[in-house]
C-alpha cells in the first residue's frame, strides 16, 4: 500500500476512533446527567410527599382541637351530654395526629421547634377544656363559664393557630419549590435529551460521511491497483496479463458465436539502435510515442497491448476478411515509419515487423493466436522487416502464410 494511502487510512482510523470516543463520552455524560436529574426529581417528589403529609397532619390537629372545643362549648351551654361526643373524638384523635405531625417533620429543626410549641399549646388547651367540663359536671357551671371567659383557652388556640399557620406556610412553600424544581428539571432534561439526540445524529452523519470518503479512497486505490496490474506502466497500454485475459475470454462458452478474430504481433525494427546510441530514456520516450501512434491507427473495438520490450500485440475482433487485416497492418507500418522519420529524420530506420494469425480459419483454438502470430512475426523480420506475414497452425494449409514449425 502506498505511503500516502497508508497515512490517509491511519488518519481515517484515528478520526473514527475519536468520533466513537466522543459519541461514547457524550452518551455517558448525558446518562450521568439524566441519572442525576432523575434522582433530584425523585427527591423533589419525596419532599412533595413529606410536605403533603405535614400539611395533612397539621390541618388534622387544628380540626381535632376545634371539634373538641365545639363539643365543650355545646355541653357548657346546654348541659346536654350528647355534645360531648365531638369533644371526646377530637381529644382521642389528637394523640394520633400529633404523633403523625411530629414524625412528618423529622429532620427539619425549625419545624420540630414549631411542633414542640404546637404540642405544648395543644396540651394546655386540652387541659383547659377538661377542667371546664369537670367543673360543669360537678354542678358548678358558673365557674366553668367563668374559666372560659378568662380567655385562657383562646390564648392557647391563638398561639396554636399562629404556629400551625407558620408551619403550614413553610411546608406549602417547600412543596411549591419542590414542584417548581421538578418541573424545571423535567423541561431542561427534555431539552438536554433533544440536544444530545441532535448532536449524536450529527456525529453519526459525520461518521457516515467520513466512512464514505474512506471507502471511496479504498475503491479508488483498488481501481488503481487493478489498472496497474492490467496495464503497462510506461505506455499505459494493456499489458500481457490483460491481453491473455482478453484472449481467454474469447474462448469461454459464452463466446460460441465468436466472429473471425485476428491477432497482429508487432516488433519494432531499429529500436535497439536507438537504445544503444541514445540511452534507455530515449528508448522509453520512443515507445511512448509509438504506443500513442499505434493506438490512433487501430479501431476503437480492438485491443492494443504492450507485451514486453519493443513488442506490441493488436487483438482485432470481428476483423472480416484478410483485406481488412492487410489495411490495418499497412496503417500500422505507415504510422511507425512516420514516428521514426519525424523523431530522428532518417538517422535511425524505425519500422515494424508484423505477424498475423486468425481464428478460426488459421488456428485451431483462440489460445494459439499469440503463438502463431509470434512465429509469423519472426518470419516477417527475416524477410526484410517493415512488412507483415500471415501464420498458420501446424497441420493446416492456406496460401500467403508462413507455416509455424514446432
Amino acid at each position: 500500500m502506498p505511503s500516502r494511502l497508508s497515512h490517509s487510512a491511519k488518519a481515517d482510523r484515528n478520526r473514527f476512533i475519536a468520533l466513537y470516543v466522543v459519541i461514547a463520552l457524550g452518551l455517558l455524560v448525558a446518562a450521568g446527567m439524566f441519572v442525576y436529574e432523575a434522582r433530584v426529581i425523585v427527591d423533589d417528589s419525596v419532599r412533595d410527599e413529606e410536605a403533603f403529609a405535614v400539611l395533612g397532619a397539621a390541618n388534622s390537629v387544628l380540626d381535632n382541637l376545634e371539634d373538641a372545643e365545639t363539643g365543650q362549648r355545646g355541653y357548657l351551654l346546654t348541659g346536654d351530654e350528647s355534645y360531648m361526643s365531638p369533644n371526646r373524638q377530637g381529644v382521642q384523635d389528637l394523640d394520633d395526629t400529633g404523633l403523625r405531625l411530629q414524625q412528618a417533620v423529622t429532620g427539619d429543626e425549625k419545624s420540630l421547634e414549631l411542633v414542640r410549641r404546637i404540642e405544648h399549646a395543644k396540651t394546655a388547651k386540652v387541659t383547659e377544656l377538661a377542667r371546664s367540663i369537670e367543673l360543669a359536671r360537678s354542678g358548678n357551671r358558673a365557674a366553668a363559664i367563668a374559666l372560659v371567659q378568662t380567655n385562657e383557652g383562646k390564648r392557647y388556640m391563638e398561639s396554636l393557630r399562629s404556629d400551625l399557620g407558620q408551619l403550614l406556610n413553610d411546608w406549602r412553600e417547600k412543596r411549591r419549590v419542590a414542584a417548581r424544581d421538578a418541573h424545571v428539571r423535567l423541561v431542561y432534561g427534555t431539552a438536554a435529551l433533544a440536544v444530545v439526540a441532535v448532536l449524536v445524529c450529527c456525529l453519526l452523519v459525520y461518521t457516515l460521511f467520513i466512512q464514505r470518503c474512506a471507502f471511496a479512497k479504498i475503491h479508488a486505490h483498488s481501481a488503481a491497483l487493478d489498472r496497474e496490474a492490467a496495464h503497462d506502466p510506461l505506455t499505459g497500454l494493456p499489458n500481457r496479463h490483460r491481453l491473455l485475459a482478453a484472449i481467454d475470454a474469447l474462448a469461454t462458452p459464452s463466446a460460441d458465436d465468436l466472429r473471425r478474430t485476428g491477432l497482429l504481433y508487432l516488433d519494432i525494427d531499429g529500436f535497439k539502435s536507438v537504445n544503444d546510441a541514445l540511452g534507455h530514456s530515449a528508448g522509453d520516450a520512443l515507445l511512448c510515442e509509438l504506443g500513442e501512434a499505434l493506438r490512433v491507427a487501430t479501431r476503437k473495438q480492438d485491443m492494443l497491448a504492450r507485451v514486453g520490450g519493443d513488442e506490441f500485440v493488436l487483438l482485432a475482433t470481428d476483423c472480416g476478411d484478410d483485406e481488412q487485416l492487410r489495411q490495418l497492418a499497412g496503417r500500422v507500418i505507415a504510422r511507425v515509419r512516420e514516428v521514426g522519420d519525424k523523431r530522428y529524420a532518417g538517422r535511425f530506420q524505425i519500422g515494424v515487423s508484423i505477424g498475423i494469425a486468425t481464428y478460426p480459419d488459421r488456428t485451431d483454438t483462440v489460445e494459439q493466436l499469440l503463438e502463431v502470430a509470434d512465429a509469423a512475426m519472426y518470419a516477417s523480420k527475416k524477410d526484410g522487416r517493415s512488412t507483415y506475414r500471415f501464420g498458420i497452425s501446424p497441420g493446416r494449409s492456406a496460401s500467403n502464410v508462413v507455416k509455424m514449425m514446432r
